[in-house]
């Protein structure tokens, strides 16, 4: 009987113990999930804050582009766009017409003949035309267009935006004459820049036209023929070079003069009549 009360004393005295008992397991648990809820707490609020913030910076990172609707036949290609279709169209034509394949027998010799010399004449244009360059026009510098681009400004823009036939380069002859290619003291042929496109934009409150060149020469020959572009393109612009990473842009800015804006198309120039005197325009 003792020992059924020892033993039975001391199992009461382990329960009690084991009921007073408190364990270390429960307080990390909480612990990690209040973690868990402050972290995912602050990526919320971090999402928030990144989502508030994107749409202030990205329209200012993209400028106002008016696109270009002046139509005009010289920005259609003659040669890829009119003639190759049209003469590579009676010939077909005409062929499937003379073997009896197509309807229109009769006139099948009159597709022939039209068709292979319109076709060749489609042929030389597509590999002799230059296409244009791209334009792009900030809609600021679109409504200042009209009181302040002058006459060199709107030419340039009309010469370069459109195909020509013939050159290898855009302003070849402006080129031609302000680094002086193959001639003492100009540069080689084969390091002339090249016009990859243009800008309408403004700077300091000015109708700015922006030639992209696409070129390897140092910044100082560039700034060594500032002169000479501010002279060729003028009056009334102000040029400015600006490197940049494929080259340089050549920004002609209106200077506020009012020169250059008389309504004609530059003409030009024409030899001397004797050595010594100053060349003459065209009427």
């Amino acid at each position: 009987m003792l020992c059924k009360r020892c033993c039975g004393g001391a199992l009461r005295l382990q329960a009690a113990s084991a009921r007073n008992v408190v364990l270390p397991t429960k307080a990390p648990n909480l612990w990690s999930r209040s973690t868990l809820n402050a972290g995912r707490a602050t990526s919320s609020i971090a999402r928030a804050s990144s989502d508030t913030q994107a749409p202030i910076d990205s329209p200012s990172s993209t400028p106002d582009l008016v696109p270009d609707t002046d139509f005009s036949i010289a920005k259609i290609s003659y040669g890829s766009s009119i003639l190759t279709p049209l003469g590579v169209g009676l010939l077909v034509y005409g062929f499937g017409a003379f073997f009896q394949l197509l309807p229109g027998g009769d006139v099948s010799s009159l597709m022939l003949i039209y068709g292979f010399p319109i076709s060749v004449l489609g042929f030389a244009l597509s590999y002799a035309q230059l296409a244009p360059v791209p334009c792009k026009t900030t809609r600021a510098a679109f409504e200042l267009r009209s009181s302040q681009m002058t006459d060199i400004q709107k030419q340039i823009r009309e010469d370069v935006t459109r195909y020509r036939y013939g050159d290898e380069q855009h302003l070849e002859e402006a080129l031609d004459k302000i680094f002086r290619f193959g001639k003492s003291g100009g540069l080689a042929r084969k390091q002339s820049p090249l016009l990859v496109g243009v800008r309408e934009e403004v700077m300091e409150g000015a109708y700015t036209l922006v030639l992209e060149f696409k070129a390897s020469l140092d910044m100082e020959k560039w700034t060594e023929k500032q002169p000479k572009f501010q002279s060729f393109f003028g009056p009334g612009v102000e040029a400015i070079m600006i490197e940049t990473a494929q080259g340089v842009d050549v920004a002609l800015k209106c200077d506020g003069s009012g020169l250059g804006r008389e309504g004609k198309v530059q003409k030009d120039a024409l030899p001397p009549l004797m050595p010594g005197l100053k060349a003459r325009q065209q009427d």
